[in-house]
């Protein structure tokens, strides 16, 4: 099949031949009518992707010749001045058009997303919220990591802390709600569990990066699964052809004084008319981080409330307790130091990128990418701020892909993509518990009490191979049609080995006045080390460590159209459908079981849930649509509305999981059904002589929204033990109101630009009710809703752009609708309560850029948390970094 599409593919390419039509030619000016020599002008064929630039010459002006029938962007640039862009339909192949540019002093950028209609747009003519942010912009922000980088997007917040950890939250939703792409390929995977984790972005090395595209709003059309929320893709640095023969050569260096943090790139590169080439290296190694400094936190004051509540290893199924004995989990802390153990990681990055013309519009082109992290650790999951210690020894990527490319194949079929990749992702997740259990005699008394120190290693390695191939016709001047299709398979496998250490903490007994308990001041280690391992489970089923998800493939075939209608100059209109066929496939596992975990569950866990161990297999089908539409697109004032039937299927972890988890049990769940989603966008672009801003609103309900919640329980000797499952817990509606300005001012010689974006959220349960209480949830807060994020700065720079300095504020709101099953979970934490405090935490930087003929010297200095505040990222379980200095480092040569 892949063969035949690939012929056709070539020989449609050998054959055709462009048409041509006529030229465009235009003069690019001050506000003044000054002439703007030397200023950039591009010309991008919006159908085709081809895009071509010239310099205007000293009388301003600039000449295309030979365009094509089609639509085009076309922008001008010039340093010290904000860019301007035009959209241009030309109808007829003889026909000639005039452009004049007159651009305004100041640093108003024309941004581009390809993310959006998956190539190259004019972000004023798309029909939803985009936020781009380039290297430059990036450099400026001095991130620890990509993750740190996404989260500059105005719907962004954070999950996870530490170097390696950040991870985005889009709109409210996070983990594999939040589709991320790498050059629009799935970083997701299948295996990623849901709530609170999702696709590790940091394995994306930050010194790869072109530029950063966050979309929101469903991305369900073109990017199928798990795009609910939005869509990120990262484009990483790529090689590109030059006229002449072109050596280049640079570094980026990275120091963060918090946590002894530091980075360093090589970047190599030689281009030619032909071809070119590209590597880039490095290596980063960052300590425990420290917090703000006031750090003094307790846990106690909850506990003396009774808002938080400690279980007792004799519990009530005994009918006594003591106190003697407390569980591990939970257990009362107070914070004695800034240092945040755990939070460490290591690194290394290894990128080689290859591209070659075929013909006179054919290209190949080429990457591997290689990145591993080590011994990450997952800040403050350790003593005593939980009794849980748990790191990542390494999680790595390696990536092959191939692009092959054609365009102006004829005067209707404008451009091929064929894009074919594997990747691997392999990840060792470490777990370091105690579990505590009592142990009646064959008389009852006296009873034992256990602790039983487990070290479990799981490996899970997921393969992915992908192919994308898309076709982009132009039906009519003012029509372009994308059609594609998308074909991956996961491929998952774990591998799991724990280590059981068993010691005698203790014991009850009958005294005079009854039960009695008798705490050892030391714990007695009862036997050797039991080590078992999933590895063994054929040869010796005694030794067998049961696997938690099956060795399985998550299987994705998708078609899609997508429609881009200029229907007047004043009016562009988007539409589009796409089909896809999923099918989970499970093996036979060595170890991999499900009854004994539901043997006795009140209530009983329905049996069609369950999925057989002996091999089982999910298909569905799915069906999604959007359309939107821009109106007066290049106006000062523009609308956009947009609407999205987005879609989600679950995800390994969702249908398969079986085993303990922090407490209790998780049952699989085959019969969890999809989330489906209605996502609304409305909005207004703003753009003026001296500022630009945007408003949007949006309303985004999604039906069957998953959580994985208690639903049964079962008791025994160690008391009542909680049993959890994935479900279609409730309807949910999440809006909010996302708004953006900047306005440059000149004034003494300098730019200044005053910037501000402000995002509110609010998510509220529709329909659901809670299992085990029967409750109702109708009208409850959604989880994870961060109310309000502002953020205003103000950035000041020399007229040629050489000298700048910056000062900003975030501030978020504290979270005060919490949702009921956080509040009353009987598995709430202190964490969870400290997380929704509001904070305002400050940035100052001051930056040198010098570029001359190809040479570029970069230098930012930068004062992260600027007062040194003790905070947590809302919903987060660790506190966030103190005051921390950042130093980076850019230099570019070319000869």
């Amino acid at each position: 099949m892949r063969i035949t599409i690939s012929a056709l593919l070539i020989a449609c390419c050998l054959v055709a031949s462009p048409a041509f039509a006529g030229d465009l030619q235009g003069r690019v000016t001050d506000r003044s009518g000054g002439v703007l020599g030397g200023a950039l002008v591009r010309l991008l064929n919006v159908a085709s992707g081809e895009q071509v630039s010239v310099k205007a010459d000293a009388a301003g002006r600039f000449k295309f010749f030979n365009l094509k029938i089609g639509i085009y962007r076309v922008a001008a640039a010039m340093t010290g001045f904000s860019d301007a862009s035009r959209t241009l339909v030309l109808e007829r192949e003889d026909e000639s058009a005039t452009l004049d540019f007159t651009l305004e002093i100041g640093q108003l950028k024309a941004e581009v997303t390809v993310s959006a209609d998956r190539g190259a747009r004019d972000t004023s003519t798309v029909p939803l919220r985009t936020d781009s942010l380039t290297a430059d912009a990036s450099r400026e922000l001095t991130p620890t990591s990509t993750g740190d980088a996404i989260a500059a997007a105005p719907g962004v917040t954070l999950v996870g802390s530490g170097p390696f950890q950040t991870r985005p939250r889009l709109r409210g939703l996070d983990s594999t709600r939040v589709l991320v792409l790498v050059d629009g390929e799935r970083l997701n995977n299948a295996r990623t569990a849901t709530d609170r984790a999702g696709a590790e972005v940091g394995l994306v090395d930050v010194d790869s990066v072109e530029r950063i595209e966050v979309l929101g709003g469903a991305g369900s059309v073109l990017y199928g699964t798990d795009a609910l929320s939005g869509t990120i893709n990262i484009i990483t640095n790529r090689p590109r052809l030059t006229e002449l023969n072109v050596f280049s050569a640079g570094f980026d260096g990275f120091y963060s004084s918090n946590e002894d943090g530091r980075r360093g790139t090589v970047h190599l590169g030689m281009s030619t008319p032909v071809f070119a080439v590209s590597f880039s290296g490095g290596s980063e190694r960052f300590g425990d981080y420290t917090a703000g400094k006031d750090f003094g936190e307790s846990s106690q004051p909850l506990f003396d409330s009774g808002r938080l509540r400690r279980a007792d290893t004799i519990d009530d199924s005994f009918g006594f307790k003591f106190g003697k004995f407390p569980d591990p989990f939970n257990a009362p802390f107070t914070r004695t130091t800034a240092h945040i153990s755990n939070s460490a990681m290591e690194g290394s990055s290894a990128n080689v990128g290859g591209l070659i013309k075929l013909g006179t519009s054919q290209t190949l082109d080429m990457k591997y990418t290689r990145r591993r992290a080590t011994n990450v650790g997952f800040p403050d999951f350790a003593a005593p701020a939980f009794f849980q210690s748990i790191t990542l020894p390494f999680s790595n990527l390696d990536k092959l892909s191939a692009t092959y490319t054609a365009t102006a194949i004829t005067p209707w079929l404008t451009r091929i993509t064929a894009t074919s990749y594997y990747q691997r992702q392999d990840r060792l997740l470490r777990n370091q518990m105690p579990v505590q259990f009592p142990a009646p005699s064959a008389t009852f008394f006296p009873i034992s009490v256990f602790r039983r120190d487990v070290l479990s290693d799981t490996r899970q390695q997921v393969s992915t191979p992908g192919l994308d191939v898309q076709a982009t016709f132009l039906t009519h001047p003012t029509n372009v049609l994308t059609a594609g299709m998308t074909l991956l398979r996961d491929r998952s496998e774990d591998e799991r080995t724990t280590t059981r250490v068993t010691s005698q903490i203790g014991q009850v007994s009958v005294g005079p006045f009854g039960p009695a308990a008798t705490v050892l001041p030391v714990p007695v280690v009862t036997g050797p080390p039991v080590v078992r391992s999933t590895a063994v489970c054929q040869a010796s089923p005694a030794d067998c460590e049961p696997a938690r998800v099956p060795d399985a493939s998550f299987r994705d075939a998708g078609f899609f159209l997508h429609d881009e209608w200029t229907a007047s100059p004043a009016i562009r209109v988007t539409a589009g459908l796409r089909m896809d066929r999923y099918q989970v496939v499970t093996d036979a596992t060595g170890g991999y079981s499900v009854d004994s975990l539901v043997v006795g569950a009140t209530p009983a866990i329905a049996p069609a849930t369950l999925p057989n161990v002996n091999g089982d297999r999910v298909n569905r089908t799915a069906f999604t649509g959007e359309a939107g539409v821009v109106v007066r697109a290049e106006a000062p004032v523009s609308l956009f509305m947009h609407y999205v039937r987005s879609y989600r299927h679950p995800n390994l972890e969702e249908l398969l999981f079986s085993g303990p988890a922090t407490t209790g049990n998780i049952v699989p769940n085959i019969q969890v059904q999809p989330e489906t989603g209605h996502n609304v966008d409305i909005g207004t672009r703003l753009r003026f002589a001296r500022a630009i801003g945007s408003v949007s609103y949006f309303n985004n309900t999604y039906d069957n929204f998953i959580s994985t919640e208690v639903v049964s329980q079962t008791s025994g000797q160690s008391g009542i033990s909680p049993i959890s499952q994935a479900i279609n817990l409730a309807k949910v509606r999440i809006q909010g109101v996302e708004a953006e300005g900047s306005a440059p001012v000149v004034a003494a010689g300098l730019q200044w630009l005053p910037m501000a974006n402000i995002s509110y959220n609010r998510g509220t349960v529709l329909e659901g009710t809670s299992p085990l209480s029967s409750l109702s949830l109708a009208g409850k807060p959604q989880d994870n809703i961060t109310p309000w994020k502002l953020s205003v700065g103000l950035r000041v720079s020399d007229r040629r752009e050489r000298w700048w300095a910056s000062y900003g504020v975030r501030r978020q709101g504290e979270v005060t609708r919490v949702s009921p099953l956080l509040s009353d979970s009987p598995f709430l934490i202190a964490q969870d309560l400290f997380g929704l405090g509001g904070f305002s935490v400050q940035r100052a930087a001051v930056g040198y850029d010098w570029r001359n003929a190809g040479q570029q010297l970069g230098l930012t200095l930068a004062v992260d948390n600027l007062a040194d505040v003790f905070y947590r990222e809302q919903f987060q379980f660790a506190p966030a970094r103190g005051r921390t200095v950042t130093l980076l480092v850019h230099v570019r040569g070319n000869r």
